[in-house]
C-alpha cells in the first residue's frame, strides 16, 4: 500500500534549483549557513541528479525536495513531488498521463517518499508551452478545479503565476484558503518584497524560479535577501 507523506510541510520560501546550473555541493552547504532547511530541485538538468541528492544529503543536513520532469530524473530525495498538471492538454503531464503514471510507478517501485501536487499554469510561460497548458477563463473555474482536487486527495495545490502580463489575483487566493486543509504554493518571478506580499496575501508557500538565480552575479547574496526577508527567525 502506497500512502502519501501527511507529515511533511514546506518552508515558506522554497529556491527552485536547477540541478544543470547548481551542482556545486559548496553552493548547498552555504543555503545551509545562511539558514535554509529545505531546497527544492528540479528543471531540465537531471544528468548527475541521484548523485547531486545524495551529496547534499550526505553532506548537509538540508532536507532535499525533488521535482522531477519524469521518470528518469528521479533520485533518492527526501520527498518527491508528482506534479500533475490540471489544466494540461498533454497525454504526458496531465492527471493520470503516461508520464505521471511511469513516474508513479517508479515512485512505487523504488519505496520513495512522495506527495502529489495539483498544478496549475495561470499563464503564458515556458512551463504552459512544455505542459501544452489551457488557460483556465475564469477563477470560478479554477476554485472548482481546486475543491474537487481537494476532495479527492491532494493537500498541496500551485499556482504557476511566470508570466510577467500577469498579477497574482488577491480574491482568487483568499477563496482557496477557505478550502479546509489545502496548502496552497505559489510560484513565480519573486523579489523578496513581492514574496512577502504573496504570504501577506495567503499563500503558505512561494517558489522562486532557478533563473532568478542562474541570472544573478552573486546567486548567494539573492539567497540571503530571500532568506532575511522570508525565512529569518
Amino acid at each position: 500500500m502506497f500512502e502519501q507523506d501527511r507529515n511533511f510541510v514546506f518552508d515558506r520560501y522554497l529556491p527552485l534549483l536547477d540541478p544543470d546550473n547548481f551542482s556545486d555541493i559548496a553552493f548547498y552547504r552555504e543555503l545551509e549557513r545562511i539558514g535554509y532547511r529545505q531546497v527544492l530541485l528540479g528543471g531540465t538538468g537531471s544528468a548527475d541528479l541521484p548523485g547531486l541528492s545524495n551529496r547534499i544529503k550526505q553532506e548537509t543536513k538540508l532536507t532535499v525536495v525533488l521535482y522531477p520532469a519524469g521518470p528518469d530524473s528521479l533520485a533518492p530525495a527526501d520527498v518527491i513531488l508528482l506534479p500533475d498538471v490540471m489544466n494540461s492538454n498533454s497525454h504526458y503531464a496531465r492527471p493520470f498521463g503516461s508520464g505521471s503514471v511511469a513516474t508513479a510507478m517508479h515512485v512505487a517501485q523504488r519505496g520513495l517518499n512522495f506527495i502529489p501536487l495539483a498544478y496549475f499554469i495561470m499563464g503564458n510561460s515556458t512551463a504552459r508551452w512544455y505542459f501544452d497548458a489551457f488557460l483556465v477563463p475564469s477563477h470560478k473555474i479554477i476554485l472548482g478545479y481546486a475543491t474537487y482536487a481537494r476532495m479527492v486527495g491532494y493537500r498541496y495545490l500551485a499556482l504557476d503565476y511566470e508570466d510577467p502580463a500577469l498579477s497574482i489575483d488577491p480574491k482568487l487566493i483568499a477563496a482557496l484558503r477557505k478550502i479546509p486543509d489545502l496548502h496552497l504554493v505559489i510560484s513565480d518571478e519573486f523579489t523578496p518584497e513581492s514574496a512577502r506580499q504573496a504570504l501577506d496575501l495567503g499563500a503558505h508557500t512561494v517558489v522562486t524560479p532557478s533563473d532568478i538565480y542562474e541570472d544573478a552575479s552573486d546567486p548567494l547574496q539573492v539567497a540571503r535577501e530571500f532568506y532575511d526577508a522570508l525565512l529569518k527567525p
